[in-house]
């Protein structure tokens, strides 16, 4: 915005002094029965289309306010007429100027009369596009009173309210951040997103190659940022309810376990390459069947060396949350990992992320890893715990103690419900099963 070089009074007149550029602009601000009206004197060379003179009423008595008002006018106006703007299209950013404006008005009276400004804008640009029989140009005039008013609403104008109002890790927070402002690059408005477009718009979705759990994920978040929108008056339509991810969506493929050779082989070649805080992890990992998240945040002191286990705090679910013996072929590098501390983290080296994960760069190495030694896409760390799992069926140990093992739900009522889970000797027997060619 030019700075507002001067104001002063002189008997009737107030002089509001503009730099535009490298010249100067003078506005005068004239009170004519308790109201300030602007006027500016039209360059010579343009008194054939514009008059001698640009006036219009300000609609406040308040010097302040009209001093303020009369710089919008010429911002949003009067420059563009006297520069030979005066038919260009209004945009979003000059709409949203305004929106501001009127959000932030100071009193209703300041916000009634910036609206109403905002209305004599797009009725003069409406009438001058009509004359023109530019009827496209008209529309959007009509447009840009809307989006300056309210009437229409960016669709990311509350995404920054909505996630401070949710319980949320940073990481899910950022996630739906970013889903939002997806939807925003192909809807500019909360308005433009109906029923059909919602459902071409996840239609594209798939045809784009996402899956239909990463659309099913996608489609949790908006429908959580529709809802505050609902609940905060802004709309009441509801574009994302009744859908589902098409059925033209692929289907999420499974992660492979590795074979037990596999992943000694896996080991080694950690070790080999020299990240022995990477073997460490596998040594974990293929020994308890735990999640890598749950292995980079166990803690020091939820390690019971006398007793033979450790205890899982941080886990995905409640189900997660349990005791793991710890097998004897583990017992040495978990003794290792801890020596003679007694707090901080078991894999003390790992740096966390902007999210807190520590789990997220030493992924990334098993990433590498694995891709060097020949896997693709569908082996990850996660396949490890599919590794142990296939073991303990093999080994004949039941779906329902193997679930207390490695943290999930128990797949019938009975054992789910109602059973306080397996003893840490009951659990400590099946692990002892576990068998690696080493």
């Amino acid at each position: 915005m030019p700075k507002l070089l001067e104001i002063y009074e002189s008997g009737l007149y107030g002089c509001v002094e503009f730099l535009c550029g490298t010249r100067r602009r003078v506005m005068y601000l004239v009170k004519r029965h308790q109201t300030y009206w602007a006027l500016h004197d039209v360059p010579r060379r343009l008194h054939d289309k514009l008059g001698r003179r640009l006036s219009k009423s300000l609609g406040t008595s308040n010097k302040s306010q009209a001093e303020r008002l009369a710089n919008i006018l010429w911002l949003h106006d009067w420059k563009r007429q006297i520069d030979g703007e005066a038919a260009a299209v209004a945009d979003d950013k000059e709409a949203l100027f305004f929106r501001a404006l009127i959000r932030n008005a100071n009193t209703d009276e300041e916000r009634e009369s910036l609206k109403d400004h905002v209305g004599d804008l797009a009725r003069d640009r409406a009438e001058r596009a009509l004359t023109r029989g530019d009827e496209a140009a008209a529309d959007e005039a009509i447009r840009f009173a809307h989006l300056a008013t309210g009437r229409i609403i960016p669709l990311t104008e509350h995404l920054d309210e909505w996630l401070a109002a949710i319980d949320d890790t940073d990481k899910t927070k950022a996630m739906k951040r970013a889903e939002v402002l997806k939807l925003g690059k192909q809807f500019a408005h909360v308005q433009d997103v109906g029923g059909p477009a919602a459902a071409k718009w996840l239609s594209g979705l798939a045809k784009g190659g996402a899956s239909a759990k990463t659309i099913g994920r996608i489609l949790s978040f908006l429908r959580g940022y529709w809802k505050y929108l609902r609940e905060q008056g802004i709309t009441a339509a509801d574009p994302f309810a009744g859908l589902s991810p098409p059925s033209t969506a692929r289907k999420g493929k499974s992660w492979v376990p590795f074979s037990p050779t596999q992943v000694v082989t896996l080991k080694k070649l950690a070790a080999k390459e020299g990240d022995k805080e990477l073997a460490d992890l596998i040594d974990l990992g293929m020994w308890s069947g735990a999640r890598i998240e749950e292995l980079c945040a166990l803690k020091v002191a939820e390690v019971g060396l006398k007793g033979k286990a450790f205890s899982v705090s941080d886990a995905k679910t409640e189900a997660g949350i349990r005791e793991v013996p710890i097998h004897e072929s583990l017992l040495p590098t978990m003794r290792r990992l801890i020596g003679d501390r007694r707090d901080g983290y078991v894999l003390a080296d790992l740096k966390p992320n902007k999210f807190g994960d520590r789990s997220n760069a030493i992924g990334k190495r098993f990433g590498r890893l694995k891709k060097a030694a020949g896997f693709g896409k569908s082996h990850v760390f996660h396949s490890i715990r599919k590794t142990v799992v296939t073991l303990l069926e093999n080994a004949g140990v039941s779906e329902n103690l193997a679930a207390d093992i490695v943290g999930h739900e128990k797949p019938r009522i009975t054992y789910g419900l109602y059973s306080g889970g397996a003893t840490l000797a009951v659990k400590r027997a099946a692990l002892a099963k576990l068998r690696y060619p080493m």
